[in-house]
């Protein structure tokens, strides 16, 4: 079998299978309500006051793999071997990989009140973001040196990878509220816990191989953050114990225009994450020797030399990184049971990005969506949705890569990587949700009266009587 090192080749990326998952935006769903802080997850009249997902987690889980080294990554992921042959070597070519993953384990929202359709919610999600550019070089080194050159040559900054992978813990409280009849408002405040982080960038490398004498060395100069060594990885990661704390702000808005167009803005996940000093930083500048190169356990042997020079330059130190902020804009208008949504979200300090078009049919408590959306890593996703959705009980699940996702399966099943053609994906997400408690209803519609209640008037809103103060100084 044709290890590979997870230091070069995913920085030890961490997946805990964020995901963002652009199908529920505009869904009035509890998921929607905690991603777009403006969003209602109630509706007057026809609600109940509490709503909860019973500690069922709602999962979403996105990855793609993209580049000229489709083949290799597919033996890879289906057969546990690198197969480097028909990889172009030697251009520089670069491949990327993408691991997003966003579970809600818990969500609880109450309805306070019809007046402002004012929500107030908790939430506790755990998060995972990856990126990593990596080279056909990269993969092809850990199959055999001899695909390089059959004589002695030299290769320059082929193996200049570069990369990031960070999981954490989010307890969010959020607070929503119409400020009048066309606006909304809601923020989300985040207390954060680390879980890993992983950040690799290679700036110079090289590859000189000599086949007479059966060996090739590797140079290697570049940095490596981790908040763990590979030995101390166990299940205990992941609880979240605030060792490696940090804080995250979105903020939401929405407008309702005359003629039924709507309008929604975020700006989300604004934050950070300290990394305890018990972190490691490595400064590396090493070259690494590999004799008997066509023995079978060359790819090992190279492996364990990296993990190897990463662990002996380990030194113990703090940092800073920032979450995957985003900044988004939803716009629609439904026609009838037709409702269409035009969703464009860029990340502020990650790579990434996607543009979206969200088609779902309204068939009594069933919607029906196709979606497709065109991602920054030049690919097209075409996506599919089920959802059951009454005023107090949601259901859903679906696919952001709907065909991708089946060929990925199919293949895994067959341990054929022939399988399928184009890039390589897998995307998947199920959620649910129940509302409970007594009915939400303006008085004039109420079936009941509980007590009297104090009349509010229009100034009594949280965000207005903020703005309001700041009107009057």
């Amino acid at each position: 079998m044709k290890k590979i090192s997870l230091t070069l080749l995913l920085g030890c990326l961490f997946f805990n299978l964020n995901a963002q998952q652009l199908s529920l935006y505009n869904s009035q769903t509890l998921y929607d309500a905690f991603e777009n802080p403006s969003q209602k997850a109630f509706k007057a009249d026809t609600s109940r006051k509490f709503a909860f997902n019973f500690f069922i987690p709602t999962v979403s889980v996105n990855g793609a793999f993209t580049g000229p080294a489709q083949s290799a990554f597919k033996y890879l992921a289906y057969n546990s071997v690198i197969n480097g042959q028909g990889i172009s070597l030697g251009y520089r070519k670069t491949n990327t990989i993408e691991a997003h993953t966003n579970t809600y384990l818990a969500m609880f929202r109450i309805f306070r009140s019809v007046t402002f359709n004012s929500e107030f919610g908790l939430a506790w999600q755990i998060r995972n973001d990856g990126n990593l550019k990596v080279s056909n070089e990269s993969l092809a080194i850990f199959d055999n040196y001899k695909l390089f050159s059959a004589g002695q040559n030299q290769f320059n900054d082929i193996f200049n990878d570069k990369g990031y992978n960070q999981s954490y813990h989010q307890f969010s409280l959020s607070y929503r509220e119409d400020y009048n009849r066309r606006l909304s408002l809601g923020v989300k405040l985040s207390l954060l816990s680390g879980i890993s982080y992983n950040k690799l960038k290679v700036e110079q490398s090289n590859l000189s191989t000599n086949g007479n004498a059966d060996r090739f060395d590797v140079d290697l100069k570049g940095n490596f953050k981790s908040s763990f060594l590979t030995n101390e990885v166990n299940e205990d990661i992941l609880y979240p114990k605030f060792n490696d704390p940090g804080l995250a702000f979105s903020a939401g808005a929405s407008y309702k225009f005359r003629g039924g167009w709507f309008l929604l803005g975020n700006v989300k996940d604004l934050g950070f994450i300290r990394w305890s000093k018990d972190s490691y930083d490595y400064n590396f500048d090493q070259t690494i020797t590999i004799a008997n190169a066509s023995n079978g356990t060359a790819d090992e042997r190279l492996n364990d030399a990296i993990g190897k020079m990463i662990n002996d330059i380990a030194e113990e130190t703090g940092y800073t990184s920032v979450i995957n902020g985003k900044a988004e804009i939803l716009l629609n208008k439904n026609f009838g049971a037709y409702h269409p949504n035009l969703i464009i979200s860029k990340n502020l300090f990650y790579p990434g990005g996607n543009i979206a078009l969200i088609n779902n049919y309204h068939v009594k408590n069933f919607v029906l969506t196709a979606s497709g959306a065109y991602n920054q890593a030049d690919y097209m996703q075409i996506g599919g949705q089920f959802m059951i959705k009454s005023p107090n009980v949601e259901l859903f699940i679906g696919s952001d890569q709907l065909f991708k996702t089946l060929q990925a399966a199919k293949a895994l099943r067959k341990e054929d990587p022939e399988i399928g053609k184009g890039y390589s994906g897998a995307s998947a997400y199920l959620g649910f949700a129940v509302k409970f408690g007594p009915a939400m209803e303006h008085p004039l519609n109420a079936n009941r009266i509980p007590g009297l209640e104090e009349k509010r008037t229009a100034g009594d809103g949280i965000f207005k009587r903020i703005f309001n103060k700041f009107r009057r100084k």
